[in-house]
């Protein structure tokens, strides 16, 4: 939905200017003026799904953090461990609050052991730059927000390799999933990870602010498409990635999520949040995220009321049409007793109980 609010007090990203130009339909997203489609949302998703498409994430918030504890800091912060990485690798990992809950999602760059990368959610980057340096001052670690310095694009899709590699002065294939490369987009320094929101085979990229314009033409030179918020949610929606104040929220741990295998026991690692997560992951929860299709004719959208027997057991987290199964799909938030796979529920929609089956995740992925 449009902002009612004047644009000119959204935060832009330095490609704005590109995306109007485009023909982009524009929206408030977290406080930015973001493009949520340029030609169709479901052409877009079936580009990253069969081709290549490129897109904007320069909102996303991006931190280094350098100091000797540095390991340190981020063991006591994050509910994954770092010992199960080294440098050049990045891992994916939850911050928690005292009670379990997620102050975000995020993925750390180990650059060395004495230097991170953290790439954060625009909506959470104030609230994560806060938390993290609150803490780091204990460790002695230095926090710097370079988000404005940098910028982000994400360059996705069965075909990321074989475009983006007459461009990189890197082997792409020897490139791993979330391992990280610095090397140069032609004359371009970039930092290259093998990351993604998709569920496809990808790329994501941070440049300086000052040259993005120039890697967003290249990218878009080897045929890839632009593409915009829209289909990025319908991607991660099948790949069941977690969406911050979706699946995940300071209300919902990572065990009710149903991504448990971020938290880690870390024996003789303390971190924010262990005792309730351990105890969650050992004796389960009383919720839990399931993923549904709709049987009858309709789409699940987020916070419509999941019942059964008359009775509301939960609600739909995020929900929609997916171009790639044709079918509505969603993921929920229910009681854990109802969450077998085949279990057939009823979701209101439009004052109507329609059919919805519990169905094993992801509906689709393909990294």
């Amino acid at each position: 939905m449009e902002s009612r609010h004047s644009t000119n007090r959204l935060k832009t990203t330095p490609l704005h200017d590109t995306h109007v130009q485009l023909g982009a339909r524009m929206i408030n997203f977290a406080g930015w003026h973001m493009p949520v489609q340029y030609e169709s949302i479901i052409k877009e998703h079936e580009c990253v799904r069969s081709h290549a498409g490129v897109f904007d994430i320069s909102h996303m918030g991006e931190f280094e953090l350098k100091g000797d504890h540095v390991v340190d800091l981020l063991q006591y912060l994050m509910t994954n461990d770092l010992r199960l990485i080294d440098v050049n690798k990045s891992q994916y990992s939850c911050m928690c609050n005292e009670h379990g809950g997620v102050v975000d999602d995020n993925i750390y760059y180990m650059e060395s052991s004495k230097k991170f990368r953290i790439i954060v959610n625009a909506s959470n980057r104030v609230k994560d730059f806060n938390w993290i340096t609150s803490h780091a001052e204990k460790f002695n670690v230095k926090t710097c927000d370079v988000s404005q310095e940098f910028s982000r694009l994400a360059f996705q899709g069965p075909k990321s390799d074989e475009l983006l590699q007459p461009l990189v002065d890197v082997e792409l294939s020897k490139l791993q999933r979330f391992q990280f490369a610095k090397c140069y987009l032609e004359s371009m320094p970039i930092f290259l990870a093998r990351t993604g929101y998709t569920g496809e085979r990808g790329f994501e990229i941070s440049i300086s602010s000052r040259l993005v314009q120039k890697a967003w033409d290249l990218l878009l030179e080897t045929g890839a498409r632009p593409i915009g918020l829209g289909a990025r949610d319908t991607l991660r929606l099948e790949a069941c990635y977690s969406l911050y104040g979706h699946e995940i929220s300071e209300d919902i741990t990572p065990i009710e999520a149903n991504i448990g295998w971020v938290v880690k026991e870390k024996e003789g690692n303390d971190y924010i949040g262990k005792e309730v997560l351990l105890r969650q992951k050992s004796e389960g929860t009383s919720r839990i995220i399931v993923g549904l299709t709709l049987l009858d004719r309709g789409i699940l959208r987020e916070h419509y009321k999941v019942h059964e027997n008359g009775t509301e057991i939960g609600y739909v987290t995020s929900g929609g049409y997916s171009p790639t199964l044709k079918k509505s799909i969603g993921l929920a938030l229910i009681k854990t007793e109802y969450s077998k796979t085949g279990t057939e529920l009823k979701v209101s929609i439009r004052d109507k109980l329609l059919r919805a089956r519990v169905v094993p995740t992801p509906f689709y992925r393909n990294v």
